[in-house]
C-alpha cells in the first residue's frame, strides 16, 4: 500500500480517537450491552506505549486505551485500524503477537497482566470472515482444541452501517464525520453525492483550532485515498460554506505543493542542485530539467547537506 495513504490512514484514525470523548461514545455505542455496562469509561486513560512493529504497521494504525473492567479489573483497549481494503489472512496470529507485545512489556516492568479487548476497525470493500481461531485448523478434536490458544476480537465493520444509521448513532461530530468518511472512503462518487450528509456539522467543527486540524486530516485522507478532483470537492464544500470550500482550498493546494515536490526525481534534484552550483540561470535549469520554477525555488532554498539527506 501506498506510504502516504498508510500515513493518512494513521493520522486521521490518531486525530479521531486520541480523545477520551470519541472513544467512550465509540466503545458504548458499538460494543456488546453486557460488555459495556462493566466498563467504567469514565477511567479511560490513552497509552501512548507503541506496540505495532514493522512487519504490522503496513496492516494497522492503533490505539490503545487503559481502562477499569467491574470493581477492580485493569484492562487494556486496542483499537487497530485496518489498512487494506480486503481482509488480512489469520488477524489472529497478527493480534496474538500485538498482544505479547503489551504483556512482554508489563513482566519487563514488574506489573500484573491486564486482560486485552482488541477491536478491528474494517472499512473494505470486500466481507470480513470473523472466524474462531480453531476454525482454522482442520482435523482436530476436542483433544487437540485445548492446545490452541482461544481469544476473540471486536469486530467493527463499517459496511454493517448505512450513513444513516451512523449519524443517528453518534451524537460526537466529530466522530460522526470521521466515522462516515471512512465507510466511504472507496466510493468517492457517494462522498461527492451525500457530502452535505456526510459533512453536515462541519460548520461548527471550524469554530475550532482541535476543528481544523481534523478536517486536515480528512481531506489528506481523501486526497490520498481518492485520487481527488479538487475542483469537484470545492464546488461540492462550498454547498456547505464559504468557509468549509476556502478550507478545503488551502488545504488542497498545500498538499498538492508537497506531493510536487516530493515527486522530483532524486537523479534531477543532483543534476539541478549541481547546475546551481555552478551558476546557471534559472531559465537554463527549468528548460534543461523539466522542473517547475516553484520546484527550482524550493531546491534553491536548501543547503547541501540537506540535499543529500533528501536523496538519501
Amino acid at each position: 500500500m501506498n506510504k502516504k495513504l498508510i500515513n493518512s490512514h494513521d493520522r486521521l484514525f490518531n486525530v479521531l480517537f486520541s480523545k477520551k470523548e470519541e472513544v467512550s461514545e465509540f466503545v458504548a455505542k458499538t460494543f456488546p450491552s453486557k460488555l459495556v455496562q462493566k466498563l467504567n469509561l469514565e477511567t479511560l486513560e490513552i497509552d501512548k506505549t507503541d506496540y505495532i512493529d514493522s512487519k504490522l504497521r503496513t496492516n494497522y494504525s492503533d490505539v490503545v486505551y487503559s481502562c477499569r473492567y467491574g470493581k477492580d479489573t485493569n484492562i487494556k483497549i486496542a483499537l487497530l485500524f485496518e489498512h487494506k481494503s480486503y481482509p488480512v489472512n489469520f488477524p489472529h496470529l497478527q493480534l496474538l503477537g500485538y498482544m505479547l507485545k503489551i504483556w512482554e512489556l508489563q513482566i519487563k516492568q514488574k506489573k500484573y497482566l491486564t486482560p486485552v479487548i482488541p477491536i478491528i476497525f474494517y472499512q473494505g470493500r470486500e466481507e470480513w470472515n470473523n472466524k474462531q481461531f480453531t476454525e482454522y485448523f482442520t482435523g482436530i478434536d476436542n483433544l487437540l482444541k485445548k492446545f490452541i490458544p482461544k481469544f476473540d476480537y471486536q469486530l467493527i465493520d463499517t459496511s454493517d452501517y448505512t450513513n444513516d444509521e451512523i449519524i443517528k448513532l453518534f451524537n460526537n461530530m466529530q466522530l460522526q464525520i470521521g466515522m462516515l468518511v471512512m465507510k466511504n472512503i472507496f466510493d468517492e462518487q457517494k462522498i461527492l453525492q451525500e457530502i452535505n450528509k456526510i459533512f453536515a456539522g462541519l460548520n461548527q467543527l471550524l469554530q475550532t483550532e482541535q476543528g481544523e486540524l481534523f478536517f486536515e486530516s480528512i481531506v489528506s485522507y481523501l486526497f490520498y485515498a481518492t485520487g481527488i478532483d479538487t475542483e469537484k470537492y470545492v464546488n461540492k464544500m462550498r454547498t456547505i460554506s464559504i468557509n468549509a470550500g476556502e478550507k478545503f482550498v488551502s488545504i488542497a493546494m498545500k498538499l498538492e505543493r508537497k506531493g510536487k515536490i516530493e515527486g522530483i526525481e532524486t537523479g534531477i534534484k543532483k543534476v539541478a542542485f549541481s547546475m546551481l552550483q555552478k551558476g546557471y540561470s534559472d531559465n537554463e535549469i527549468i528548460e534543461l530539467t523539466g522542473l517547475s520554477k516553484y520546484q527550482l525555488k524550493y531546491l534553491k532554498s536548501l543547503k547541501s547537506y540537506e540535499i543529500d539527506l533528501e536523496i538519501v
